[in-house]
């Protein structure tokens, strides 16, 4: 029998605040061998550390938070809403201030408690798994290096995520496990960060993670070796992004040789199927053979409120907090299948006519006709969502390839590389077209525009605009071509706008003024110092 029993934390980190009481049946997928007990909250005490049962249900907590809204909806926030994908549309004020660059330390949006939570759920398991080998003659250290796989790589993206976000963060390590233990953590280089990140990949991850798991649930669901790879494949081309970076070839390379990796897998198969159903296959099934690494809502009972509030879901009228710019719908082609794959006309509130020039997110709560449904409408996630939250499939990779190869084409004068480069992101715009178009090259120097605008047609809405001009800027050494993108997606005056992105430091987030007050040793990001 299963118990739901996670309670109120009582203390975390210094750095995190105190969780509010979460109750769920269910955490990764409704089979009923994979938890018999779930820890109480993200501090397991040493008594719990007795078998490898134990070990496994932390590890699943740690799937499970990272499922919250305090999570995943902050993954959305920060690696979405500031682009230039979206539009506000009826969003909070705090929604309002994010998107035009004027967010303040006063807003919840920018407060990491939750990642921390996670982090610290990581630490527990990588601190105190190992000596549970000695109390349980039936875990196996395949399962011990399983379990610290999963471990190091969640704990690893909730960093990446932080580092992206914030800048320098603090960088813990060592579990908190006790209720007086005092957390008072400087933060760290965001550089050092970034380092440690891929040396616990590469130590850890890619030497224990899994080649899959026992179900198709597990293998998309639970980090497995290519998972490993995707994550680390993505920190590489982050690190190699750094004007300052005097090796960026090397990482560019690195991060090649890990989309290969991928890409040779017998199990790694882009979807290829009819129109209406091949993005359905991907995001609104979920778990499709595309797909690498995925939080399981389909399968798990656990509703995501994330995207459903965010973008919308159950019926046209329903009012979402953002909608498509107008800037991305005109990038598709009339031939490309996700201009209505990923984006519906939209509807006003109780109104059965479609909105001029209007769209809404579709990609992850509304599904096309197929013969199962019998209908020539398009249809939505029928109450509840359970839209499954992707952090990488195939086409990521193929265009993170694209992306690092047209580094290396740029600094080498490679035509080759360059040729390669622009194969990758026809090999996803081809799909999405069928075969109808192709994108085409004039100069090696077009090539990072292209493989922008394809990462932005076939990613958007997944969290990675934002990250994906951040990398421009920090190649650039300037802002001015990445705000010039954002700002031509914008109508009216930009000038504000423009002014307050004029500074790299403004593309970060700033420090939480209830994270500053919980920890004195932390400082806050320089231009919100200035302006706050």
């Amino acid at each position: 029998m299963k118990y739901d029993i996670f309670k109120t934390i009582k203390k975390t980190l210094a750095v995190s605040l105190p969780m509010c009481l979460m109750a769920f049946s269910s955490v990764l997928t409704s089979c009923d061998d994979y938890l018999t007990l779930y820890p109480e909250d993200d501090i397991v005490d040493d008594e719990y550390w007795v078998d490898g049962n134990k070990v496994q249900s932390v590890v699943a907590s740690g799937y499970r938070y990272m499922a919250d809204n305090n999570v995943l909806r902050k993954m959305v926030y920060w690696g979405e809403m500031r682009g230039d994908n979206v539009d506000y549309s009826t969003g909070g004020t705090e929604e309002e201030y994010l998107h035009d660059a004027n967010i303040l330390s006063s807003s919840s949006l920018v407060k990491w408690d939750g990642f921390y939570k996670v982090i610290n759920i990581c630490n527990n398991v990588i601190k105190k798994a190992p000596a549970v080998r000695e109390k349980d003659v039936n875990f196996t250290e395949e399962k011990l290096h399983s379990y610290m796989a999963e471990a190091y790589t969640i704990r690893a993206l909730c960093y990446f995520y932080l580092v992206r976000s914030f800048g320098d963060v603090p960088y813990v390590t060592e579990p908190s496990d006790s209720e007086q233990k005092n957390y008072m953590v400087d933060q760290a280089p965001a550089d050092s960060i970034v380092n440690c990140l891929i040396g616990d990949l590469e130590q850890y991850g890619i030497q224990w993670a899994p080649n899959d798991w026992e179900t198709e649930e597990y293998s998309h669901g639970r980090i497995t070796l290519n998972a490993v790879r995707a994550l680390l494949a993505d920190i590489y081309l982050w690190r190699a992004s750094d004007i300052k970076n005097e090796t960026a070839d090397d990482d560019y390379q690195q991060c090649v040789n890990l989309c290969n990796a991928i890409l040779s897998d017998e199990n790694s198969t882009l979807v290829f199927s009819e129109a209406e159903s091949m993005y359905n296959d991907v995001f609104y099934r979920g778990n499709a053979p595309e797909n690498i690494f995925e939080l399981n809502f389909v399968t798990n009972g656990l509703a995501n409120s994330s995207t459903s509030t965010l973008y919308g879901n159950t019926n046209k009228s329903a009012t979402p907090h953002f909608l498509p710019s107008q800037k991305l719908y005109s990038l598709y082609s009339e031939n490309d299948t996700r201009r209505y794959q990923y984006l519906q006309l939209n509807y006003a509130s109780s109104s059965t006519t479609p909105m001029v020039s209007s769209y809404r997110v579709f990609k992850y709560e509304g599904q096309r006709p197929a013969s199962d449904f019998g209908t020539t409408d398009y249809v939505y996630r029928s109450s509840s969502s359970y839209a499954n939250w992707i952090f990488y499939r195939l086409a990521d990779i193929y265009l993170m390839k694209a992306e690092a190869l047209a580094q290396l084409a740029k600094d080498k004068n490679d035509e080759n590389l360059a040729k390669l480069s622009l194969h990758m992101c026809n090999v996803i715009h081809s799909r999405a077209t069928l075969e109808k178009d192709t994108l085409e090259m004039g100069q090696i120097s077009d090539l990072e525009s292209i493989v922008l605008e394809e990462r932005r047609r076939e990613l958007c809405f997944e969290g990675k605009r934002w990250y994906d001009l951040l990398r421009k800027v920090r190649r650039d050494g300037t802002t001015k071509n990445a705000v010039d993108i954002l700002v031509s997606a914008r109508s009216g005056d930009t000038q504000l706008f423009e002014a307050r992105l004029s500074s790299e430091e403004a593309w970060y987030l700033p420090i939480s003024k209830t994270e500053m007050n919980a920890n004195p040793h932390l400082h806050q990001n320089s231009y919100y110092r200035l302006r706050e």
